[in-house]
């Protein structure tokens, strides 16, 4: 009977939780998250991600597996396709890491909360298993890091970055620091940077630190001189250049632990969080009240969340795997769900309207001359730096190189859009990024995915502004 007792209580406390909606007044402070990890900064030459640009949202698609039990590193590495023996820069990456002889009891246990959901969305897409290890480089797989430049999260998106993919961020939620919604982000991303320099992931990494635009000047400039144009043999920022070597040697470890001397903790091949999900905020301390399960825990996975409660525009509620039942106990209209980007329903629509951002679209093309900086460019063209280095996936201290071709953004009014393309771009891409359908591309242009050409023009009519049939 206490049994039935303290059930009927428990059920009772939570049936409470379902709160209002808070409504904020004024504008909310920002606070850095304090960097859950003390050694975040604890090897030299690490960096984080820079702004890159558009990136597309990813397609809901079928229910990948949980896993067989055993060591999930195991399937890290039959995953690998990279070349990690390619540059003695890997080499010397591989011999500076191994000087610790915890380098990878400590990356293990990092990883362990969240390296279930990266690896199994790396191996819905077919991508190769190395990529589990880029959010090592930025952030120690730490959700809730951010960096001297906010970068926020996991996998580091800057602020302009998460706003284009569609990761919400306001006073209550921050969808940069949610690993579902921005592990989702990370791999859309990183396919569209894969496509964009013609399947070479070496090339895809390094773009995912400086910007592709960095990349693809850099390999003009080696075309000039009849060089290669392979990562390797770029002329790129120091920290890019140290970037994709740390991930490779940080991958060799992985994939050979006993050959340097290191021990590789496992990591139990099964999830290790849940996701809940309920229409309603939900306030997280009575939360961890009612069904046991410490507030910390609840904090430490939902870095994403300002105001200790549930917000309408992620995918939910990250719990530890095992205590979803307990959470979502009570709550009528709460649901356990897999914590898996592939199936978790993002909420985009129910985040407050917005006035609208003015829509930036390609007004010409600048040819940078000898002495010319962003800040000169943008200063003649009367364009905010920023905005100017945004569009072209560039940071602000990148520097300019004679006949480098500047993309100049302008602001677009009512009427017709102009998109030029770009490499890798197809009309399903084109047609989520300016929020019309693909049928309405092939009727204002009479194209086909299989006609685009780098370089060509497509056009776009506005909402309530189509002129064109």
């Amino acid at each position: 009977m206490s049994d039935l007792i303290r059930s009927a209580r428990r059920a009772g406390a939570l049936a409470a939780l379902l709160v209002p909606a808070l409504i904020a007044s004024g504008c909310a402070k920002k606070t850095a998250l304090a960097r859950a990890d003390s050694g975040y900064h604890e090897y030299p030459g690490m960096v984080s991600a820079l702004d890159y640009g558009y990136v597309r949202p990813a397609t809901d698609v079928r229910v990948i597996g949980q896993g067989s039990g055993g060591d999930l590193w195991a399937r890290v590495r039959a995953g690998m396709r990279l070349d990690l023996k390619a540059n003695p820069r890997i080499d010397g990456k591989v011999q500076t890491f191994r000087r610790d002889p915890l380098y990878l009891a400590k990356l293990s246990q990092r990883a362990r909360p969240y390296l279930h959901v990266i690896v199994g969305e790396i191996e819905r897409r077919g991508f190769p298993a190395e990529l589990a290890l880029l959010p090592h480089v930025e952030s120690r797989y730490n959700p809730g890091a951010t960096s001297p430049k906010a970068a926020a999260g996991i996998w580091q998106f800057m602020p302009y970055t998460g706003r284009e993919m569609g990761l919400h961020q306001d006073s209550s939620y921050d969808g940069r620091r949610d690993l579902v919604a921005s592990t989702r982000a990370a791999m859309d991303y990183l396919q569209m940077l894969n496509r964009r320099f013609g399947g070479d992931w070496e090339l895809a990494m390094a773009a995912y630190n400086c910007g592709p635009g960095r990349i693809e000047s850099a390999q003009a400039a080696n075309r000039r001189r009849s060089l290669p144009t392979d990562f390797w043999s770029l002329d790129l920022p120091n920290e890019t250049e140290n970037y994709v070597p740390q991930i490779l040697a940080a991958a060799r470890l992985v994939s050979e632990p006993r050959t340097y001397g290191l021990n590789l903790p496992p990591v139990p091949d099964r999830p290790q969080v849940e996701l809940v999900r309920t229409d309603r905020p939900v306030e997280l301390a009575r939360l961890a009240q009612a069904s046991g399960v410490q507030l910390s825990e609840l904090k430490r996975l939902n870095p994403a969340l300002k105001r200790g409660q549930t917000a309408p525009y992620g995918p939910g509620l990250l719990v530890p795997a095992g205590t979803g039942h307990k959470v979502s106990a009570g709550l009528a209209s709460a649901r356990v769900v897999p914590a898996s980007p592939s199936t978790a329903t993002f909420v985009a629509s129910a985040a407050p309207a917005k006035r609208a951002r003015p829509m930036m679209t390609e007004g010409s093309i600048h040819m940078v001359r000898a002495g010319e900086t962003l800040g000169s460019v943008a200063s003649a063209k009367g364009l905010d730096i920023q905005s100017l280095a945004d569009f072209n996936g560039m940071a602000l201290r990148d520097p300019l190189l004679p006949g480098q071709s500047l993309r100049i953004p302008t602001e677009s009014g009512s009427g017709l859009v102009t998109h030029r393309v770009r490499k890798g771009d197809s009309l399903s891409e084109i047609a989520r990024r300016y929020g019309v359908t693909v049928n309405e591309l092939r009727r204002w242009n009479r194209a086909a995915d299989n006609e685009l050409r780098t370089g060509s023009i497509i056009r776009i009519y506005r909402k309530g502004t189509e002129t064109a049939s």
